[in-house]
């Protein structure tokens, strides 16, 4: 009976299913870069975010060209975004008229599908709404690109 049991172990052994491992190599390190002067396409973002994000990048001076056609691209910015006007408590009795901002962007490189830049921001009480986080945005995205020289 162990005899029997121990074969059919070989057995199993032998034929089952081997763990591969990946093909794939991890992006590399110039991979993950944002060459300064790269083309950069902003696509359409819900509520016009987009276009606050190219006035800010303009704004910051990142250096980067900007491209309204996403084949002359070599990386694509997309995002979403989330405002909360003030509701009529704070405005009653804080006398503010701010709202909330929360924004998130993404950075493809589209030669190669590897996401290379991810930021997120959320300003409370936000005077300037829209602009102040995409201000961030442009802020984070050109320490990246010199961060990357």
């Amino acid at each position: 009976m162990k005899m029997l049991l121990a074969s059919l172990l070989v057995l199993l052994c032998a034929v089952a299913p081997r763990a591969q491992t990946p093909t794939e190599e991890p992006p590399s390190e110039s991979d993950m870069r944002i060459p300064a002067r790269s083309r950069l396409f902003v696509a359409p973002i819900e509520g016009g975010y987009d276009i606050y994000l190219t006035a800010a990048i303009h704004k910051k001076q990142v250096p980067l060209v900007l491209v309204t056609d996403r084949s002359k691209a070599d990386f694509e910015l997309s995002g979403v975004t989330e405002s909360e006007k003030a509701g009529w408590a704070r405005m009653l009795f804080l006398g503010s008229t701010s709202t909330d901002e929360q924004a998130s962007i993404k950075i493809v490189n589209l030669r190669t599908g590897t996401i290379v830049f991810g930021y997120n921001v959320n300003k409370s009480h936000s005077a300037r709404g829209k602009q102040s986080s995409s201000e961030s945005c442009a802020k984070h995205l050109k320490q990246k690109i010199e961060g990357s020289r």
